[in-house]
């Protein structure tokens, strides 16, 4: 079943696997997407050039000892099949070790030119005498995705090493031309280092615009719940409270408007203010878990279950009153659940039905919200749909210890998962 990323607000806490399986493997998706496609495209040049190279190969072959040319190519070619797999796994940490691999590696086979060269000289010094001067950019390419000035240090080393080397096969001796070898070198492949920061300034400056993008929708959010919680509040104030009092009556007091009053009481109390509680109790949080998704759909059916052991650290029972959990929690894991409920009315269908199952636990608050309406295919949602990301996933992300989770597929349903652990 497809799943997306698990938001954590707190990953340190949490072990390595759980990390793997479930958190985001990077918050800049399009900088990665940049430098995955980069590392493939020059992967394919490391394994390209001794294709293409393949005279030049041959023709200079003679200047050095037999064993040089199959080590220079396995140290173009290795590299590049590496970086071409590591495209295929998750995140990009592997790329700064292959990057430097790949310059290590090509420096290797410059360095041992000199150790095989047998002192000869090309017949006609208008040819190549070292094959690998053609790609003397491309590890600096591949380090530009990652290290830039390391970039530009690794070209200005490559580029005279090949040089050199390119000069003694052709000369005999290093002539005055190699400088403008080497500056010619420099410059046209700085060009090409070029494009490639540029590419990765712009992914990242896109993951940059996207972060903001989710903050000020969140904020946005947050001032807009604070405005329906004040209307709550009002609407409560005038329909409950006012009409308890306006039904006072000298003489005895009736039993129905007690009750009355004192649920209006608890409706004032679980709507959160500037100076409320800064914990509920496990009843209140059934309450208010019942209440908002009440207020949501009448349609649909909360369940409560207890964790297993039944309290709470102080050895309080979860069900009794006295087990409590922090109010920030509760708003986060209510809102999300909200969220998901007003999901379900405006895209699972008029026919589908839907369940909300709450579980405690001692240090852990835990629901799902599960539908067997249309579903949908979470690997295609757009990135500017910020319903999920920001107002499930995002505001249990921040919240210390808040995980969320959506898994569906076409045809059937969706559940949504919201976990809160104590810290």
């Amino acid at each position: 079943m497809p799943t997306t990323d698990l938001a954590s607000g707190d990953s340190r806490a949490r072990p390595a696997w759980v990390r793997r399986a479930f958190e985001s493997d990077s918050v800049e998706p399009d900088l990665d997407r940049v430098r995955r496609v980069g590392a493939r495209f020059l992967g394919l040049g490391f394994i390209g050039y001794p294709v293409v190279s393949a005279a030049s190969i041959l023709a200079s072959a003679s200047l050095t000892d037999a064993w040089w040319p199959p080590l220079s190519i396995l140290l173009s070619v290795g590299p590049g099949i590496l970086l071409i797999a590591a495209t295929f796994r998750p995140g990009t940490a592997w790329l700064t070790p292959l990057a430097l691999t790949s310059w290590v590696g090509y420096v290797l086979g410059l360095v041992l030119w000199f150790v095989a060269w047998n002192g000869t000289t090309l017949a006609d010094p208008g040819d190549s005498a070292q094959w690998m001067v053609a790609f003397c950019g491309m590890p600096s390419m591949v380090l530009m995705l990652v290290r830039p000035r390391l970039a530009v240090v690794a070209l200005i080393a490559s580029s005279t090493l090949a040089h050199l080397s390119q000069q003694l096969g052709r000369f005999g001796e290093v002539t005055s031309d190699a400088p403008m070898e080497v500056m010619w070198s420099l410059m046209f492949t700085g060009v090409f280092l070029a494009v490639v920061l540029v590419a990765t300034r712009t992914g990242r400056e896109l993951d940059e615009t996207r972060e903001e993008t989710y903050r000020t929708a969140a904020n946005v959010a947050a001032a807009s719940a604070r405005e329906v919680e004040k209307e709550r509040f009002d609407a409560i104030v005038h329909d409950r409270v006012i009409a308890s009092l306006l039904a006072v009556r000298p003489g005895r007091p009736d039993d129905r408007l007690a009750t009355q009053a004192a649920s209006a009481l608890e409706e004032l109390a679980r709507v959160p203010g500037s100076d409320g509680p800064d914990a509920a109790t496990d009843v209140e949080v059934i309450r208010r878990i019942r209440s908002a998704a009440a207020d949501v759909s009448e349609r649909f059916d909360v369940e409560v279950v207890v964790g297993e052991t039944g309290g709470d650290a102080d050895g309080h029972d979860v069900g009794s009153g006295t087990a409590t959990y922090p109010a920030e929690a509760l708003d986060a894991v209510v809102e999300a659940m909200s969220e998901a409920l007003r999901n379900v009315v405006r895209h699972a269908g008029d026919d589908a039905e839907c369940a909300v199952i709450v579980r405690f636990a001692p240090d852990s608050l835990s629901m799902a919200v599960v539908d067997n309406g249309v579903g949908f295919d979470p690997e295609t949602v757009a990135v500017g749909r910020l319903g999920i990301a920001v107002s499930i996933r995002g505001r249990l992300a921040r919240l210390p210890g808040g995980h969320a989770r959506v898994q569906s597929r076409p045809g059937r349903g969706t559940t949504v998962q919201i976990l809160w652990e104590r810290p």
